[in-house]
This record gives structure tokens, C-alpha cells and sequence, in this order.
């Protein structure tokens, strides 16, 4: 049997690098293999599984994803040196002066591509399964990520080609979709995966870390989101909640805790399934840490974040590594001098939490969706719906959570108050900027920041400015990211830059 999950595993992994390098590949490969491999039930969880294992790749949770998803925002700087090579690369997407040829923009193109065609293929391949029990659960977490993977290509890129199967010869290049059609898909996939998906609980324990009919339901909220459509956005928000299976974790500070796997918080994160082996490296957490210490140092926390929190906020403590403060088994750690003097403290843990004494294996996680955004995603759609009582109540929830997380011992009753403001204007700016608090650092301001001054014109461009009155952000020209210029060559055209 281990030998034939081997040669299983190499047939898949083979057929991923045959037929998964985008849809600009020549010839489809490995037909055969695929109905042999979803011919068998054990190959059909494997193939499904190799789409969870694209959540722990470079171009998901590496640089791309800190280029598109947080360094742009007035949340996170390049950080590192000047010295470093990528650098001055990355220094011209945070000033919004980059061109159609930063690699970051083709890596995240391609790696959401490459696991998008990891979807179609499983799809595909999934309608020979007999039963049909795990057939339809098998599809409806290969049609969850295909949604994600292309909400993470919309929101970043606007229109862009839609692939929903394998393509056949001549089926590869093909135009850019609207944006407006891409939505459509999205919410088609995320829609069957809310109808199909196990709960938490029918997965059971050992499945933690599978996408859940929550989780599901939750993306759609944020989708809904994005496009301004409130009533369903709060719908689909309220079934998360009333469904009761996902809590915010007691403790801010201690949800991000390398030992903290699977909260009930964490709805979808890089972390996949249970392992019994945790002794590998992570992107993510890699490229930042301190530089001269551990990790490479990049994306460091602004001081307009820093300045944004509350007096007395206990999660300014949790996000935000200062120069001078302490690691347990480093001791006191100094920033050297030119770098700037904040890190991301959220990846930061005592050296007792290192996989084999090694910063870079810290089992520190991505959070894509978490239970605090639910709630938050709730009380805004709540507010623009003039559901102001709601909105107050699911906002104090997580404002709650956060006052409560001061070290033990210490008073929190003078800290964040209990907002009272009924405003919708007003309201709805203070839930934005308690998202940014919230969630920060974990890859959702920027796109907030846009979505938002489609709501209200000049957001954007005033809260970057507060971060750096020299910025080059325009709403009009930055809604987007431009088309990776490599993209544009290979389809000879076929493919139209963004304006």
C-alpha cells in the first residue's frame, strides 16, 4: 500500500507539472492518468488535498502575496535594506510607481492560475468517482477554491480569463473576461460549495483545517462585499453566526500562537490538515523577522498603523515588534541602524516555539478568513442596511475580545469603550478602521482601502497620504493592478492591458 500511494502521488504530481503551468500550456496532459487516478477513492482525497498543499507555496504566501495584498496598504513598508536587491523592485509597488514588469505581479498571476487549473483538473477527473458520497464533497472543495483563487485574480487585476475546465488544444489563450463576469463564477462556485460542504462539526476533528460550509458561506459574505450588494453580504454573514460553530479565540495575542492549531477563529489558513510533521519552512513567516537576527526583515509595520491604535490597545502590543523589545531565548533585540525599527509580531515567538531552532519553521500561520472578519463583515453590511443596533453589537463582540486581552492581571476598563455613535457616515468609517486594526498585517487592508472609496471618493488617497504625503496612489489608476507584462507577450496581444 505505501508503495502504491507513492506511485500515486508521483502520477499526480507529474500531471501538475505537465498540464498546470496556466492556460498558455501547449497540449492538455495526462487524460489517461487522470481517470485512472480518480478511479480510486484514496486518489480522489490525495488529488483534493494537493489543492490545500498550493496554500503553503511562494507565489500564495511569499513575496507575491505581500506585494499585492499588504505592502501597497498604509499598513506595512518594504522594510529589509537598501542593500538587497529586492528592494528597490519593491520600494516602487509601495509608492505606486511599479511597472507591468515587477515579477510579484506574474507570480501571483501564475500560482492563482496553476492552482486554479489544480481545481479543473480534480473537477474534471472527480465525475468518474462512484461514489458519489465523496464525489460531491470532493467537488465542492475544488469548486471553493477555484473561487478563491479567482477572487484573489479579480480583485487584483479586474477582468481576467476565466478557465473553468481543462482545456483542449487551441482553448488556452483566450481573452480577458469582465470583471463583472468573473464575479459571477466566483459566486456560482462558492454558492455550490456553501450548498455541499461538510460543517465543522460532520468533519470532525481530524479534518480540521478542511474548508467548511462556514467557511464558504463566510467568502461569500466578502464578496458580497465587494460588490456592495449588503443584503446578502449580511445573509450569508448571519449564517456563519447563527450556525454557532466558529468563536472568537478567548485571547487576541494567543490566536496567532504557533500552538493555537485550528482555532474555532480560523476559518481558512495555510495550514492544511493535520500533521504529525510541522518541521517546515514557511514563506510567510521567512521573509520577515528581524534582519540581522532571523528571517530577512521585509514588510514592516508603518508608523501611521502604530499610531492608529487606541490608548491602551493590547493588540498594538500583539502585531507590532519594536526595537528593544525581548525574545525569550535572544533576549532584547535591536533593529540596526537604516532599518526601520518595527516588525511583524504576529510571526514572533519565543525560540521554545521553533521547529528545529529555526526562526524560518516557526509553525506562525497566514489567516485568509478568520471568525473576527465575519463579525466585522456583518456589522458593516449591517449599517448600510440601517440595522444600526446589530451593527453596534457584532462591532462590540470583537472590540470585546480585544479589551479583554491584556496581560492577566492588569485592568482593562478604561480601554476601548463601547461604540455608541448611530451615524451610518460616521459608523461606517469606525468599523473601517476596526478592520484595519484587527486584521492587520494579514493581507486585507489594501483591498479594504479600494473598495472603500467606492463607497466614499478620496478614502484611499487620504489614508495613504496620512501614511506618506508623497504617494503616487491613484484612485483611478490604482484600482487595479497592471496585467504582468510577461502574460501580455506570451498571449501576442490576445490579452489587453489595464488603462
Amino acid at each position: 500500500m505505501k508503495g502504491m500511494k507513492s506511485l500515486i502521488w508521483m502520477t499526480w504530481m507529474g500531471l501538475l507539472a505537465g498540464g498546470c503551468e496556466g492556460f498558455l500550456s501547449p497540449e492538455p496532459q495526462g487524460k489517461l492518468t487522470e481517470e485512472v487516478f480518480f478511479s480510486e477513492e484514496e486518489g480522489a482525497l490525495m488529488g483534493i488535498n494537493a489543492i490545500y498543499s498550493r496554500l503553503r507555496e511562494w507565489d500564495q504566501i511569499g513575496f507575491p502575496w505581500f506585494v499585492i495584498c499588504e505592502l501597497p496598504s498604509d499598513n506595512s513598508n518594504t522594510g529589509s535594506e537598501l542593500a538587497d536587491g529586492s528592494v528597490a523592485r519593491l520600494n516602487t509597488v509601495n509608492d505606486f510607481t511599479y511597472n507591468a514588469g515587477v515579477d510579484e505581479l506574474n507570480n501571483w498571476w501564475t500560482g492563482n492560475y496553476n492552482a486554479i487549473a489544480n481545481c479543473n483538473v480534480a473537477l474534471e477527473s472527480l465525475e468518474g468517482l462512484g461514489n458519489e458520497e465523496l464525489k460531491v464533497r470532493c467537488m465542492a472543495q475544488a469548486r471553493f477554491f477555484r473561487g478563491f483563487f479567482y477572487f484573489n485574480l479579480v480583485r487584483a487585476f479586474g477582468g481576467v480569463p476565466l478557465m473553468t475546465e481543462v482545456p483542449q488544444p487551441g482553448q488556452y489563450n483566450k481573452p480577458r473576461a469582465t470583471e463583472a463576469r468573473v464575479y459571477e463564477e466566483i459566486i456560482k462556485d462558492l454558492t455550490y460549495a456553501s450548498m455541499n460542504l461538510p460543517t465543522r462539526t460532520q468533519w470532525g476533528e481530524k479534518e480540521w483545517g478542511r474548508v467548511t460550509r462556514s467557511t464558504a458561506q463566510g467568502l461569500l459574505a466578502k464578496v458580497y462585499l465587494f460588490r456592495q450588494e449588503y443584503q446578502k453580504a449580511f445573509n450569508y454573514a448571519d449564517s456563519v453566526i447563527v450556525r454557532g460553530e466558529y468563536a472568537l479565540h478567548p485571547h487576541y495575542r494567543d490566536l496567532f500562537n504557533p500552538r493555537s492549531l485550528y482555532s474555532r477563529e480560523v476559518m481558512l489558513a495555510d495550514q492544511f490538515l493535520w500533521q504529525d510533521n510541522r518541521d517546515s519552512e514557511s514563506q510567510f513567516v521567512m521573509w520577515q523577522g528581524v534582519r540581522g537576527y532571523w528571517g530577512w526583515g521585509y514588510f514592516s509595520p508603518t508608523e501611521s498603523l502604530v499610531n492608529s491604535y487606541e490608548k491602551g490597545d493590547p493588540r498594538l502590543a500583539a502585531t507590532v515588534f519594536f526595537s528593544g523589545d525581548t525574545v525569550e531565548g535572544v533576549g532584547a533585540i535591536h533593529f540596526a541602524t537604516g532599518l526601520a525599527p518595527r516588525a511583524n509580531r504576529k510571526v514572533i515567538w519565543p525560540v521554545s516555539y521553533w521547529n528545529a531552532n529555526s526562526f524560518t519553521k516557526t509553525n506562525a500561520h497566514l489567516y485568509f478568513l478568520r471568525y473576527a472578519d465575519v463579525l466585522l463583515i456583518y456589522a458593516e453590511a449591517a449599517n448600510e442596511l440601517g440595522r444600526t443596533a446589530e451593527a453596534l453589537d457584532k462591532l462590540e463582540l470583537v472590540r470585546e475580545r480585544a479589551r479583554k486581552s491584556v496581560a492577566e492581571g492588569e485592568d482593562y476598563s478604561d480601554i476601548l469603550p463601547e461604540i455608541t455613535e448611530t451615524n451610518k457616515e460616521k459608523l461606517r468609517e469606525i468599523i473601517w478602521h476596526e478592520r484595519r486594526i484587527e486584521l492587520a498585517l494579514e493581507g486585507h487592508r489594501f483591498f479594504d482601502l479600494l473598495r472603500a472609496d467606492q463607497v466614499v471618493p478620496g478614502y484611499a488617497l487620504r489614508e495613504l497620504r496620512a501614511d506618506n504625503p508623497d504617494t503616487h496612489f491613484s484612485a483611478v489608476r490604482n484600482r487595479v493592478f497592471l496585467l504582468p507584462q510577461t502574460q501580455i507577450d506570451i498571449s501576442q496581444g490576445v490579452l489587453k492591458q489595464n488603462p
